[in-house]
């Protein structure tokens, strides 16, 4: 007998919960890590088999295809966690994870032709073309170029790149295209003093064949509308905008890297004094500060908790966001992000100059937490300006919200 939905939810939720404390649990190794990760630049293999040992890349993967498929927002959470241990892991995590969710919107054969060979398939993404070209030919396209900003990649097995189609009649016609490892190749770029292990580097591809059934339309995502999501007609999760929720994808580890911060120096504080001997934990400006910033997190958190609620609701009665609810789902995600920067900013100066070493953990998670702030999708005079463009009767900056 079929379970019930009350009984699905249920089981996500409890799988949800599980994987968070896996992630909790993971925090004192993914931090005594810390400094490994910055210096390989890249995520180290233990903590990439750590993840896949614990199941984190299947959150958002197609139960039908071996994944967990859990609700939106999840790698999220998770993300929060891995972060209060290393920023830059849960950077990787988390976008590899959406990558999954991604995928499960592409036709049918292609997730077969990824998850059927290998269910436990990680995928990367570049979103960032560079003298990119991509010419129809007879069944599909041959693409070449370079992709930037590629996250995760070196530990994943495909990569879903942004190509345009274009058109004598009108515009470029925006599609994702997934390739195979065999098609592409990793030039090692990424050299950052944010985010600096998360190996976001370059793809590089010599002219190669992509099949129609590799490719993944964008415009009609927008409405929920995709050929996976009718594959999974019966999924949530599949049958949601990709756009207007994006960001969730992204800022967890920002509240999870001002956490991170925020754990720190209450550790340091507990007996730390003065070069006069004053017992800091005693100073209100101490105190002013360590309470400002757990507000700021604790409201990030909040603002994130009810859109995410507002985006699965939507998702289950079949709802597509009106333009000023997707903009306003993009400005409280930048917002969320925001708040964390001010939280970080706020802690950095009770760490004193130990702070500014480059082996403390404090600085990596003050540089960590600005670098993810500095993604498209989160900058907050961009989302500001979407929002306020929409909500006085105009056009979003972006066209794909």
């Amino acid at each position: 007998m079929a379970m019930r939905d009350s009984d699905l939810a249920a089981t996500r939720q409890s799988t949800e919960r599980k994987l968070v404390t896996r992630a909790r649990d993971m925090i004192p190794a993914l931090r005594a890590r810390a400094q490994e990760t910055e210096d390989l630049r890249r995520i180290p293999d233990a903590t990439e088999q750590q993840f896949r040992d614990a199941g984190f890349y299947k959150a958002l993967q197609p139960k039908a295809f071996g994944g967990h498929e859990l609700d939106y927002g999840a790698h999220t959470l998770i993300a929060m966690e891995i972060a209060r241990g290393c920023v830059s892991s849960a950077w990787a995590f988390s976008v590899t994870a959406c990558h999954s969710w991604i995928l499960g919107m592409f036709p049918a054969q292609c997730q077969e032709e990824v998850w059927g060979a290998d269910p436990d398939a990680a995928i990367a993404s570049s979103f960032l073309p560079v003298a990119a070209k991509m010419q129809r030919v007879e069944g599909g396209f041959h693409v070449s170029g370079r992709w930037r900003f590629s996250s995760n990649v070196l530990h994943c097995q495909a990569c879903i790149l942004l190509v345009t189609e274009p058109r004598p009649d009108g515009p470029p016609r925006p599609f994702f295209a997934l390739i195979t490892r065999d098609q592409y190749d990793v030039e090692e770029t990424w050299n950052t003093i944010g985010l600096a292990g998360t190996g976001s580097n370059d793809v590089l591809v010599k002219e190669t064949f992509i099949p129609e059934h590799r490719l993944l339309e964008l415009v009609p995502t927008r409405d929920a509308v995709s050929p996976g999501g009718k594959h999974h007609a019966d999924s949530d999760l599949f049958n949601m905008p990709l756009f207007a929720p994006f960001a969730h994808s992204l800022v967890g580890p920002a509240v999870g890297g001002a956490q991170a911060a925020l754990d720190i120096v209450l550790e340091e504080l507990v007996d730390r004094r003065s070069v006069a001997q004053v017992q800091l934990s005693q100073q209100q400006s101490v105190q002013m500060r360590v309470a400002e910033a757990t507000a700021e997190i604790e409201a990030a958190r909040a603002v994130l908790a009810v859109d995410r609620q507002k985006i699965l609701d939507g998702a289950h009665r079949r709802e597509t966001p009106d333009y000023e609810q997707r903009v306003k789902y993009r400005l409280n995600a930048g917002y969320a992000a925001k708040l964390s920067v001010q939280a970080v900013e706020r802690l950095l100066p009770l760490t004193g100059g130990r702070g500014l070493e480059r082996t403390h953990p404090l600085q990596r998670a003050w540089r960590d937490v600005h670098a993810v702030a500095q993604h498209i999708a989160l900058v907050w005079d961009l989302q500001t300006l979407n929002y306020g463009a929409v909500r006085l009767g105009h056009n979003a900056l972006d066209p794909r919200i």
